[in-house]
């Protein structure tokens, strides 16, 4: 008698699992297309049904896209909070801004805090409404300076390993980088890659990963990123960089003059931007409120389920202490 495997691949337990989150995302959400002040448009998903507890606008980060938060979305959704996903431009299903689609490009990070204005702008109807925001390292850098500029529509912020400061990964000293940027930016090299960096790597393995520690979590998303062909982005340009550490600046020298309450969220070990600096940047301002996760990697929201289970109430409770 021969028996017949019916074991079930990893990649189609994969495909399994963004079917059943599309299921989900599409029965619970609508997208729509917003202009962006590159002169291009955004991608952005707008839940069905916002009415009753808080709405959340997610800012990600540099590289992700909207399909890589629809586990979080339906998480916060059944813990009462709608959250409005979108992508950066540049980036995800939201237009390029180069020719080249894999160059992590952006002409200044006011692109993107205009751009989240008009995103908030969409969810409240044009109105003057307030919303929550949900940022995720550049996302949190993005949130803070959005903040900064217009206080009254942002009732709390949650930042996870917010961009305060970054670790390259190179062995030369920030001190070297930071004007190499520039300086590749007055010649003209600022639509080329830094140093270093090129297209998306798509077979990078999970062992000594900077993102999670969360296996199943880290190949999923790869899984994502490879599947869809508007997901992969290369590594940043002269002109991302150069623009990163200008934003960083700014974000850093305001931060006792953030009006709303923020909490962070924070690693130790986060080898993609420097913890201790995020630290002194929660501890200059008054409305700030730090929780870190010992053994955590920097994708807080996509670690480990006793990792984002304390995060997730973190935020729900954050949140719902005003309602």
């Amino acid at each position: 008698m021969v028996r017949i495997n019916r074991s079930i691949s990893t990649e189609d337990k994969y495909r399994e699992r963004f079917r059943e989150l599309q299921g989900w995302y599409r029965s619970h959400y609508t997208e729509t297309r917003v202009q962006s002040s590159a002169g291009t448009t955004l991608r952005v998903a707008v839940p069905l049904d916002r009415s009753g507890g808080a709405a959340a606008i997610v800012v990600s980060g540099r590289t992700e896209f909207i399909e890589k938060y629809l586990e979080f979305a339906r998480d916060l959704f059944q813990r009462g909070i709608s959250a409005v996903l979108y992508d950066h431009c540049g980036q995800g299903g939201s237009d390029r801004l180069l020719d080249d689609p894999q160059k992590g490009y952006i002409d200044s990070f006011e692109t993107y805090v205009i751009d989240l204005g008009r995103v908030v702008d969409t969810v409240c109807g044009g109105g003057r409404e307030s919303v929550h925001l949900i940022g995720h390292s550049m996302g949190g850098t993005v949130a803070t300076l959005f903040a900064l500029r217009d206080s009254e529509r942002v009732i709390k912020m949650v930042l996870g390993s917010p961009m305060c400061a970054i670790r390259t990964g190179s062995k030369v000293p920030q001190a070297v980088i930071r004007p190499l940027a520039a300086l590749g930016c007055l010649v003209g090299f600022g639509q080329r890659y830094m140093p270093t960096k090129g297209p998306y790597q798509p077979d990078v393995p999970f062992i000594d990963n900077l993102f999670t520690s969360d296996e199943t979590r880290f190949e999923f998303n790869r899984f994502l990123t490879n599947s869809l062909e508007f997901a992969p982005l290369g590594g940043p340009t002269f002109r991302w960089l150069h623009e990163a550490y200008k934003a960083m600046a700014a974000m850093n020298r305001s931060a006792d003059r953030i009006g709303c309450p923020h909490l962070i969220l924070a690693a130790p070990q986060d080898r993609v931007i420097k913890t201790p600096l995020v630290r002194e940047f929660c501890h200059r301002s008054e409305n700030c409120s730090l929780r870190e996760y010992e053994d955590a990697h920097h994708e807080l929201f996509m670690e480990v389920d006793t990792v984002r289970n304390d995060i997730l109430s973190q935020i729900a409770d954050f949140f719902g202490e005003d309602s």
